[in-house]
C-alpha cells in the first residue's frame, strides 16, 4: 500500500526514540505536534514500544487525544507492543478514518485498554471506516470499546480486513457493561479474515451488520459467529470452509441470525492446515 500523507503530517521512522525525552517543553512539544497531525506514519524502527510511552502522556497536563489524525500507517516496527496507549475517559480519536498496520512481530494490541467510562462516547471512533491488518502474529486484541452504556461505536466502519495474526482472539473487546446488548455495526460491508486460528470472536458481543456484503474467511476455526443480518435485504455472500461452516451458532430467523439469510461459497481446494509431528521415535 503506498501511504498518502495529507495535512499536518508526521512521520517516525528508522532511528527514532522517545524512550529520552523528558524536559517538559519536548514533551509538550511533541503532543502538541501529534495533536495537530491528520496523518501519522510509522515505519522501520527498532526502538519504540509505543507511539507516545505513558510517561509522555500522564503528568505533564497535556491531553492526548489524537483529535486531528485521519490516518495511520505502521509498518515493520520490531518492537512495537501497543500502537496506541488510550484512555476512553476523554474524546480520542473523533475524526480517525483508516488504520493499517503491518509486519509488527511484537505487537500486542492497537489501541490498549486505558481507563474505562460508565457512559456513551458515540464520538469516539465514529469515522473510522477501514481497519486493515497484516502479520501482527502475537496481536490478541485490536479496538477494546470501552463504554458502559450501549451505542452504536462504530457508526462508519465498512471494512475490517485482517490475516496472518495467529494470537488474535478478539477483534473489538467491550465494557463489561455491554457483555449483553446486541451491538450495532450500521454500515459494515465487508469482512475479510485469514489465517487466524485462535480468533473467537469479532466482538465479544453479538453484532448486527444491516448492510453486510460479503464474507471472506479461512483459518478461523475457533470463530462460530456471523454478525445477524435483516431480513428481506440482499443475502451477504460468505465464502469460507465448508467443516467451517457446519459449526456455527445461530440464534434462528427472528433474530436476523440463520443460515438461510446467507448465501455460501465453500472453498473446493483449502484443507484445515494439519499439525507438524515427527515419525521418528
Amino acid at each position: 500500500m503506498q501511504f498518502q500523507p495529507s495535512g499536518c503530517h508526521v512521520e517516525i521512522g528508522t532511528g527514532v526514540s522517545n524512550a529520552s525525552v523528558e524536559s517538559v517543553q519536548a514533551i509538550k512539544a511533541i503532543m502538541f505536534a501529534m495533536n495537530e497531525s491528520e496523518s501519522l506514519h510509522v515505519h522501520d524502527n527498532f526502538f519504540i514500544a509505543t507511539v507516545i510511552p505513558e510517561h509522555m502522556i500522564s503528568g505533564f497536563g497535556t491531553n492526548l487525544d489524537w483529535k486531528h489524525l485521519k490516518h495511520c500507517h505502521v509498518v515493520r516496527c520490531s518492537k512495537v507492543h501497543t500502537v496506541f496507549m488510550t484512555n476512553y475517559d476523554g474524546w480520542p480519536f473523533t475524526e480517525i478514518e483508516t488504520f493499517w498496520a503491518a509486519d509488527l512481530p511484537m505487537s500486542h494490541c492497537i489501541w490498549s485498554k486505558g481507563r474505562t467510562y460508565g457512559g456513551s462516547a458515540t464520538r469516539c471512533f465514529a469515522k473510522l471506516w477501514s481497519i486493515r491488518l497484516y502479520s501482527c502474529p502475537r496481536l490478541e486484541f485490536v479496538l477494546p470499546l470501552l463504554w458502559g452504556i450501549q451505542g452504536s461505536y462504530l457508526h462508519n466502519l465498512e471494512s475490517l480486513h485482517i490475516v496472518n495474526c495467529g494470537d488474535l482472539k478478539t477483534v473489538f473487546p467491550v465494557h463489561p457493561g455491554l457483555k449483553k446488548h446486541v451491538l450495532e455495526f450500521p454500515r459494515l460491508k465487508h469482512i475479510h479474515l485469514y489465517e487466524l486460528y485462535k480468533l473467537q470472536h469479532i466482538c465479544e458481543v453479538k453484532m448486527h451488520a444491516p448492510k453486510l456484503e460479503r464474507v471472506w474467511l479461512r483459518g478461523c476455526w475457533g470463530l462460530r459467529r456471523l454478525p445477524a443480518v435483516n431480513q428481506g435485504s440482499r443475502r451477504p455472500v460468505v465464502d469460507c470452509e465448508q467443516d467451517w461452516w457446519e459449526k456455527l451458532e445461530w440464534d434462528g430467523l427472528e433474530a436476523g441470525h440463520d443460515p438461510c439469510l446467507f448465501e455460501r461459497r465453500h472453498s473446493s481446494h483449502y484443507k484445515r492446515p494439519l499439525r507438524r509431528v515427527s515419525v521418528l521415535r
